[in-house]
């Protein structure tokens, strides 16, 4: 996993418009690390489902970096989606509390 990381960070170094987006930050990842999986027609870049095992998911890439953003590493360049981050993590924190009386 922390092969995986390395690459998160390095791609949100290199490319900071992939701070406000997942989706874009693992495709960012496929591209520079993963081309040999990647088929390109009609100038679509393409995944055969059977290579989807080998590549990380969006998850994975999704949990480490909100990781980082937690550790004040790579927040988002947009003040919109810092803010939506921000609002959900308020949200889950409050729904999931073990203080929370409708747990239980």
């Amino acid at each position: 996993m922390r092969y995986l990381k390395e690459k998160i960070e390095y791609c949100l170094q290199k490319y900071p418009e992939t701070r406000n987006s997942d989706i874009k930050l693992t495709n960012s990842i496929w591209v520079e690390y993963y081309g040999d999986k990647l088929i390109k027609i009609n100038d679509r870049l393409l995944v055969h489902l059977t290579d989807l095992y080998e590549l990380p998911t969006q998850e994975s890439v999704k949990r480490i970096r909100a990781k980082l953003n937690e550790q004040g590493f790579y927040l988002p360049t947009s003040e919109e989606v810092l803010k939506q981050r921000r609002l959900l993590e308020k949200k889950y924190r409050l729904e999931y509390s073990p203080s929370n009386p409708s747990k239980g």
